[in-house]
């Protein structure tokens, strides 16, 4: 080739380079952008955000083809371009990934029609018991949902999902389904434990009053021991993968009550009920970060909550925290560990005030989108500090404006409370781990009775020992006590 064609040839060869660079480059730009618009501020691609982000490839498949392997997306090559890009961003980001590559969840929803559950949806009543029901099942995606009758029996309710939400009484549309002078609770938990699929949430709403099929002249304690016993047949292995949450409600009650010893006494006013939550460990953690379940995930803002409980084995949450560096709960000194950008877990040079001989830490950490108590994740008592040198957990607070500042706004991030640690000395270097237990709530007890003749608004036949040994069996299943989170730091002199 002579010199001067050669010289045409590589402008020309350049001249493509560049435009193909260019074109490449300007799909990555937008590809960006989408990125930044769909997780900048809530640092979480969900299943609505991967929709998006695939439709994108897929319209711009041809220049990004790293992205692929054959004609399907590459999901680690994408997450993998996903973290790096906010990595790289200032300030950078973790972003948390739900249902990425996951099918929509598809919900069993089990109402339990026995003689003693009827009368929460009574003419008579005001309608709570319904409206909560509704409310609830209204803001679960439109999918693939089915509804099943349980009392002797786990029956597949006939009518669909749809027309039992339109029902004007609800125990009227599934009369004669199964017999409700008795409730099979060993076939409903294994139905709605061990029959729960990968991509299944299921639903039980239940008065949760074990029984047997003959009461009469039934020593109490001896059902007791039985629903434990079935606790124990049925919460076996698979609680390690599972979790399952117990939410306490209160409706109004009107008609038959049915005591332990079969006595039937008329009763008219508020009674508990209970909905059971149950799903694999990411699917219960997928339900408060995922848009499209957030608004059914929100169980405080149903009619008549009460209080709820979630059993887990071990650590289902990962939320963000960081050391704060400057609040005016702060004694003491000390400075981050190089390396740290907007995260800060790991302190050196630690130094005790001279004014006040102690230390104290204000601990910024995300208690939002846990289906746990607020009472609960802000009672000191329910965490365990693991560490060299004693340190107690003076107050958990929400933050406020005044630890907003422009120099703390970088390591506040999403955080929604300030947790103050104080030291009395710091011997030497140390791991200091945070743990929030996972233990049977107050509530449990105060919502159990051990005789039902005589009825009342608050309490529940035998729950806690029902709850109890489904608790033994999630304890025995996890790595010592169970867990829901752990924040680990280190602390250097």
């Amino acid at each position: 080739m002579r010199k001067g064609m050669r010289t045409v040839f590589c402008a020309s060869l350049c001249v493509l380079m560049l435009a193909t660079a260019s074109c490449g480059n300007g799909q990555k730009k937008e590809f960006n952008r989408l990125l930044t618009e769909l997780a900048a501020d809530d640092a979480t691609i969900d299943s609505d955000d991967w929709s998006k982000i695939a439709g994108f490839l897929d319209s711009n498949k041809a220049r990004l083809k790293e992205f692929y392997d054959g004609d399907r997306i590459n999901v680690d090559a994408v997450k993998e371009y996903i973290e790096d890009f906010f990595e790289g961003r200032r300030p950078a980001r973790e972003i948390k990934f739900v249902g990425i590559g996951g099918k929509p969840l598809k919900v069993k929803f089990y109402l339990e029609r026995s003689g003693s559950m009827t009368a929460y949806d009574s003419p008579a009543g005001d309608g709570s018991f319904k409206a909560a029901i509704v409310q609830m099942l209204n803001n679960l995606p439109d999918n693939d949902n089915r509804i099943y009758v349980v009392n002797s029996n786990v029956n597949a309710y006939p009518q669909g999902f749809r027309k039992f939400l339109s029902d004007p009484n609800i125990f009227e549309a599934t009369k004669g389904i199964g017999d409700p002078s008795y409730t099979d609770f060993g076939a409903i938990f294994d139905n709605i434990l061990n029959k729960t699929g990968d991509d299944e949430i299921s639903i039980l709403v239940t008065d949760m009053i074990y029984s047997t099929r003959n009461m009469a002249g039934v020593n109490p304690q001896k059902v007791f021991a039985e629903a434990q016993g079935m606790t124990n047949a049925v919460f076996k292995s698979e609680v390690r993968n599972k979790s399952m949450l117990i939410i306490k409600m209160n409706g109004s009650f009107n008609g038959p009550y049915y005591a332990y010893n079969n006595s039937v006494r008329q009763y008219n006013g508020r009674r508990p009920y209970y909905i059971v939550v149950v799903g694999s460990n990411d699917n219960i953690a997928r339900l408060t970060t995922d848009k499209s379940y957030i608004p059914f995930a929100r169980f405080a803002d149903l009619r008549g909550y009460e209080d709820m409980y979630l059993f887990e084995t071990d650590d289902v949450y990962e939320p963000y925290y960081s050391i704060l560096l400057n609040n005016p709960d702060i004694r003491g000194r000390f400075q981050p560990e190089r390396g740290q950008s907007t995260q800060i877990t790991d302190i050196d040079n630690v130094e005790v005030d001279r004014n006040s001989g102690d230390i104290r830490l204000a601990l910024a950490v995300n208690l939002d989108g846990m289906l746990i108590d607020e009472d609960y994740l802000t009672d000191a008592a329910n965490y365990e500090v693991e560490s060299d040198d004693k340190i107690t957990i003076r107050e958990i607070r929400k933050i406020s404006d005044k630890d907003v500042t422009p120099a703390e706004k970088k390591y506040l991030d999403k955080a929604t409370h300030i947790f103050i640690l104080e030291m009395k000395e710091m011997k030497n270097d140390q791991e200091v781990r945070i743990k929030l237990m996972n233990r049977l709530p107050a509530w449990v007890e105060a919502s159990s009775n051990d005789d039902d003749t005589s009825v009342d608004a608050r309490t529940t036949f035998g729950l806690k020992y029902l709850l109890q040994g489904i608790y033994n069996s999630y304890r025995k299943n996890s790595e010592g006590e169970p867990y829901y989170f752990e924040l680990k730091m280190k602390f250097k002199d």
